[in-house]
């Protein structure tokens, strides 16, 4: 009668010499401190997110909480107020003209048809690229990214775009 093969034995023979290696000369450590946790503004599913640009000219977005509900106007308005204090002291920026909470809510308006049409209180021919693409990013930010937005100021329209945050 032939004796069973036992894994257990055979694996525990293999890594003992591994283990026994392993552990040569290293000395356990206490806990290292390292301060406290980082923390992050995160949007909530839904919520406006208005982008701004850092110092070295990349656009990355900032939850709007006050205008949760306001979906891609929300995110044009958020971004028409200008920085706030948190975005500010990460050092974030914007390259729109900032017309403020009041003039914001007052001039400014979405058409959604095959696309997202932006009208904003100022004209739009002349804005920095940077802030066309930040625009169009904030007003894009709540609704399928496949749609094309258009800006619309007091002085012309400009082409369908995509929100190409990345560059």
């Amino acid at each position: 009668m032939s004796r069973p093969f036992r894994r257990p034995a055979v694996a525990a023979a293999l890594l003992a010499p591994l283990l026994a290696a392993t552990a040569c000369g290293i000395k356990p450590t206490g806990v290292v401190e390292s301060g406290a946790a980082a923390r992050v503004a995160v949007a909530r599913a839904g919520g406006s997110m208005a982008y701004f640009v850092t110092p070295d000219g990349r656009l990355v977005p900032a939850p709007q909480p006050e205008y949760t509900q306001g979906g891609p106007r929300g995110s044009v308005v958020g971004l028409l107020r200008g920085p706030g204090s948190a975005e500010r002291e990460a050092g974030l920026g914007t390259r729109v003209p900032v017309v403020g909470e009041e003039a914001a809510e007052g001039g400014v308006a979405i058409v959604v048809t095959d696309r997202l049409e932006v009208r904003l209180p100022f004209p739009v021919a002349g804005l920095d690229p940077l802030g066309r693409r930040q625009l169009v990013c904030s007003a894009l930010s709540t609704v399928d990214p496949l749609y094309e937005a258009v800006l619309r100021g007091t002085d012309t329209t400009l082409a369908p775009a995509r929100c190409d945050a990345g560059h």
